[in-house]
């Protein structure tokens, strides 16, 4: 039987910490199990592998049928390199993350990484052992879902999210002198940043700016300090960028809250 896939594992780690911090339950314990769990996949080339992989696959969107079957062959080609048993030792390290009665999280998700598991074992099984009907069902459901706009996937999974790693970053970050006391104005802006589209948040962080500056201009003037007219120039700084829109977004979420 085979071990889970990086895909899977990712899934339910993310909403390990997902639920643990908007349960207020358990985050200590979920933060850490997060942070081992992304230290096991940094320190083995084939789960670094995989999860690219599955990344540029899940992400991807492309209308061509030529070249989304070129772009999904040329993912699964990585894997040449390696063996099938390789591949499980290495997969073996993700089962301490893994409980027995674990339920899955997310089906579509879970289709999608089964999909493209089975094309990498098959990509790399001996020629008397390829199950031709099961390469044909799995690079149907990957190539669909390559072609499938991004932003229509979405509003069919509607509430069903996973939380990637750049934001367990940030939020860990951001607030980690605060998990016992995280109000639900803090929650609710973790759970906007996780749901929210790339458009989305450039509207959030511009809301953030004006609700910012129109308090801080609104000041006595005969009495700015320099440090307020500083904060004043940076926020008007403030641009778009895909790496740095959620800390920016929660710095001003908190500078707001002292503000007020």
């Amino acid at each position: 039987m085979k071990n889970v896939n990086i895909g899977t594992a990712n899934l339910i780690v993310s909403n390990k910490l997902k639920d643990s911090y908007f349960n207020n339950n358990l985050i200590e314990e979920s933060k850490k199990l997060t942070f081992d769990f992304f230290d096991v996949v940094k320190d083995s080339p084939i789960l670094q592998l995989e999860f690219k992989v599955f990344n540029n696959i899940e992400t991807k969107h492309i209308e061509n049928d030529l070249a989304a079957t070129r772009y999904i062959d040329n993912n699964i080609k990585l894997f040449e390199v390696y063996t099938i048993e390789e591949i499980e030792k290495e997969r073996e390290k993700l089962n301490a993350f893994i409980s027995e009665d674990i339920i899955p999280v997310d089906d579509d998700k879970v289709k999608l990484y089964s999909a493209i598991d089975g094309l990498i074992y098959e990509s790399l099984n001996d020629y008397n052992k390829i199950d031709v009907d099961a390469i044909h069902e799995a690079f149907t459901l990957v190539l669909n879902h390559i072609k499938t706009p991004k932003t229509k996937l979405l509003e069919n999974l509607e509430e069903r999210k996973t939380i990637n790693e750049e934001v367990i970053e940030i939020a860990v970050e951001k607030f980690n002198e605060k998990y016992e006391s995280l109000n639900e104005e803090d929650r609710n802006l973790l759970q906007l940043l996780i749901k929210s589209s790339d458009k989305e948040k450039k509207e959030l962080l511009e809301n953030y700016k004006k609700e910012n500056l129109a308090i801080l201009e609104g000041l006595n003037k005969d009495n700015v300090k320099d440090s307020v007219t500083k904060a004043i120039q940076k926020i008007k700084e403030m641009i778009y960028d895909r790496e740095k829109v959620d800390d920016n977004i929660i710095s001003l979420h908190e500078l707001k809250k002292e503000l007020l």
